[in-house]
């Protein structure tokens, strides 16, 4: 079953992305970032399997290293 949340600020200096960043739980240790309406990171447990970091805007940027620090484990 798939879950979307939206991706909460812990080691970013804003208090909030403001709902512009969400979480795609995929259930099978698949996680994908949605900034706006991309895809732009993707970790499968734990492991980073793609990043667009620096692709995009600053925003975004924001978004998919807050991705990373939170889910990369390996």
């Amino acid at each position: 079953m798939v879950h979307f949340y939206e991706l909460t600020a812990r080691y970013d200096a804003r208090q909030s992305f403001y709902g512009k960043a969400h979480v795609i739980d995929h259930g099978n240790g698949k996680l994908e970032l949605q900034s706006y309406n991309t895809i732009v990171a993707e970790i499968d447990n734990g492991r980073l399997i793609y990043d667009k970091l620096g692709e995009y805007s600053m925003t975004t940027n924001r978004h998919i290293r807050e991705f990373i620090k939170q889910f990369k484990t390996v």
